[in-house]
Parts: structure tokens; sequence; C-alpha cells
């Protein structure tokens, strides 16, 4: 369904009186955007909250049977509603249970980040992880309903700003058009003086939205969108075993570093653009240093989705709006990665 506003909401939700409606939220939404949410949903009055911690280790099988045990209890049945009220994590475990309770209920995504709005609430990805290993269980379950609203956006610190950040760099190195605009100016996510560029946050939704309708169930040219992915999600997994402090933003941007390095080595990326990026990137994000964990990495590599016949397989670019889909990556090629 087309993205909608919270008015939109209140409609629809005024036409299912007698469906149970059920809030997934984490501490964070919970004080800053539920009674925004309330206030302006006012059919949302009397909803049970589903409340999880905010962080990457809530993606997991056993808090996905807790919320469904919590639903149970609830009396929720196959006429409940699950309205998912937050970030990357919230939207993916919303997703995952909206479809699989009893075999698959309406899920209403309300992405409350940058990164949510322009990347997780998009396209039907849902998914829980395996011990550390990022989104191994998971189903395509398009929202019936995604609603954006923005005042969200006021509430981000600038960590959270930097880490949906990321995801809209990662489009733009995808489309030449959006690059040009993203090269044009200093911080088009967010500027201070002028607050969020709404024009370009759309233009990001619009682009992924265009490719996901392309290729739904990532057969082919929807795998463009996990440039940067591949060794972003086995950073994150070390820093889930090491507990270390990682939003997937900052991973993705790690991620792309080094995809640049080695599509510059690959596919003969030009230097001077190869230049511009690196300057970006390391101008809003500390660059993970590949090597000190290397073992580790190559790893969790193994265990990538994207993998064929136990081969790496990567997006890298030949150009910006150009990306090779599927490149043959070695354990070697890693290894000979110069950290920044």
């Amino acid at each position: 369904m087309k993205k909608q506003n919270l008015s939109f909401l209140q409609d629809f939700l005024s036409q299912k009186p007698d469906s149970k409606k059920f809030i997934l939220l984490d501490e964070n939404t919970y004080t800053h955007c539920l009674p925004i949410l309330i206030e302006n949903v006012e059919e949302l009055y009397g909803a049970e909250v589903l409340e999880i911690e905010s962080g990457e280790r809530s993606k997991s099988l056993s808090i996905v049977e807790n919320l469904c045990q919590a639903m149970i209890e609830s009396s929720a049945d196959k006429e409940s509603i699950l309205i998912s009220l937050g970030g990357g994590v919230i939207t993916d475990i919303g997703g995952f249970i909206a479809s699989i309770f009893k075999r698959g209920i309406q899920h209403i995504a309300i992405p409350t980040t940058l990164l949510a709005m322009v990347d997780a609430s998009i396209g039907g990805k849902t998914g829980v992880n395996v011990g550390e290993v990022k989104n191994q269980i998971g189903t395509f379950n398009t929202n019936t309903i995604t609603c954006i609203h923005y005042e969200f956006l006021d509430s981000l610190k600038k960590r959270q700003v930097l880490n949906g950040a990321a995801e809209m760099i990662k489009v733009s190195l995808l489309d030449e058009k959006l690059w040009e605009k993203l090269d044009a100016k200093d911080s088009p996510w967010n500027n201070k003086k002028e607050g969020f560029d709404y024009k370009f946050i759309e233009s990001c939704i619009k682009f992924k939205k265009r490719i996901v309708k392309e290729d739904m169930y990532e057969k082919g040219r929807r795998k463009i969108l996990n440039f940067g992915h591949s060794l972003a999600h086995a950073f994150e997994s070390v820093a889930l075993l090491k507990n270390i402090d990682l939003l997937h933003g900052e991973a993705v941007a790690s991620g792309m570093f080094y995809a640049i390095m080695l599509s510059e080595t690959k596919l003969s990326f030009p230097n001077d653009k190869a230049q511009e990026i690196y300057k970006l990137l390391k101008k809003n994000y500390k660059i993970i240093d590949i090597q000190e964990d290397i073992d580790l990495v190559i790893n969790y590599l193994n265990a990538d989705k994207k993998n064929i016949n136990n081969e790496f397989r990567f997006i890298l670019l030949e150009d910006i709006g150009k990306p090779y889909i599927n490149f043959h990556i070695i354990k070697d090629d890693l290894i000979n990665l110069k950290t920044p």
C-alpha cells in the first residue's frame, strides 16, 4: 500500500472498530513518539502496548515468542492489527510477527527514525537474528499501511540522524542524479539552519520503492540495495559478539567504504570519485578497522545470504549509478584491504 499519513490511519482504523490493536515499541518511542501517535489517532486509545528494549539484541526468536505469548494472553485473533512504532529493529520484528502470528495478521508500520523511513519500512523484508548472525530468519511481508510522520524526526539525536543518512548515501551512490543532489549540499538529510530536507528524503524513499516494485523477492535488480551490506552485517555480528555499541547505518558506512575500495581494484571505479566518497564517509562516521577482526569478519561473511556455493558475492560499483551485482570476492581480497 502507498505511504500514508496519520490522518489516513485514523480513518482506516475507524472502519475496524472490532479489531484488537497492538502497538509494538521500545523505551524511546514509548517516551517520544507514542503520545504524538495517540494524539493524532484517537482510534488507538486503549490499544495494547508491547514494549521491548531498543537495540539489535531484541531481534531474537525468544523475544518474538514472548511477544506472541503476550498477544495470545490479550486475546489477539486473526483480525487483530499490529502497529510497529519505531526504527529498523521494531519494523523488522513487527513485520515478522505479523507475517507468522495466526499465519498472518495486518501490519501497520510507523517508522520514527530516518533509517526506518528511508529503508527498513520499505520493501517488506522482515527478520530476526540467530545469535550474532544478522537476519537469518525472516519473511517477505508487505505492510498493510506505512505511515510517515516527519515530526518524529525532531526527537532524533545527531547519531541517529547519521544512522539513517548512511542509507541515503547508499541510495545516492546507486543513482547518479541523487548523488549530484547529495554532492551539492553539505548534509541534505539534516541542515541545522533549515531542518530536514524532506524533498531529498522523499527522493530516497521513491528510489527504493521503485527498485522493490521491479523485484520484490530480490531475484535480480533489488540486490543492488545490498551495496555495502555484506561487510556491514559482518561488522554488526562482530559488534554483538564483543558487546560493542554499533548502529546499522554506522556499519553500512564502513561496508560502503571497503566496497568502494574493492570497486577501485576490481572494476576500475574512478579514483577521483572514490576520494570524494571516502572523504564524505570519514567526515561523518568512524570507519571500522577491518583488519582488527578480519578472521571474525570472514567467519560471519560465510553466513551471508547472498553467498552462492560458499563464495562471497558483493555488490560493487563500476561508477556512481552503475552497480555490479554478485561480484565474486575471495578471502584474500579482504585480507589485502588497507585500513583507513
